[in-house]
């Protein structure tokens, strides 16, 4: 995720560099690249909110499979 921030970041700036310094010319040029932006970053707040719930999942099936395992080599030592 932190890959996805840095290319956002580095993207903005290289599109913020290229844009005219006259802002009052250019201004709803750098309202669309500042819009451009805010939708990115909330698109990589959605995916980061995936992966965290994704990884959550596969902490508590890798938990279970642990405590399965356990149990079974439990039960293979009483005997």
């Amino acid at each position: 995720m932190r890959g996805y921030g840095l290319l956002l970041m580095l993207a903005v700036g290289l599109i913020l560099t290229s844009c005219s310094r006259d802002a009052h010319r250019e201004g709803s040029t750098a309202r669309q690249i500042g819009e451009d932006a805010h939708r990115a970053s909330e698109e990589i707040k959605r995916d980061a909110e995936k992966a965290r719930q994704d990884l959550r999942k596969a902490g508590k099936e890798v938990r279970e499979g642990w405590n399965e395992a356990k149990r079974s080599d439990d039960s293979r030592t009483k005997r």
